[in-house]
């Protein structure tokens, strides 16, 4: 199963925002980058947190995400 990244985020907690609104819904996800983030909490131009999900879910996620 393909992993897409559908968001990236400079903030750890707008991340962990989505990704349980996603997850409520129904739709798996993962980040990437969280443990880099928390280490260097300054370093989001480098290396942003992605959001991620499986390929069959990622319309339903945009979908979700407009505001």
């Amino acid at each position: 199963m393909a992993w897409i990244c559908i968001a990236s985020f400079t903030s750890l907690d707008d991340a962990y925002i989505v990704k349980g609104m996603l997850e409520t819904n129904g739709i798996p996800t993962e980040l990437s980058n969280t443990t880099l983030a928390t280490v260097y909490p300054l370093t989001d131009t480098w290396t942003p947190i992605e959001l991620r999900v499986p390929e069959s879910f990622v319309a339903e996620a945009r979908q979700l995400m407009q505001p």
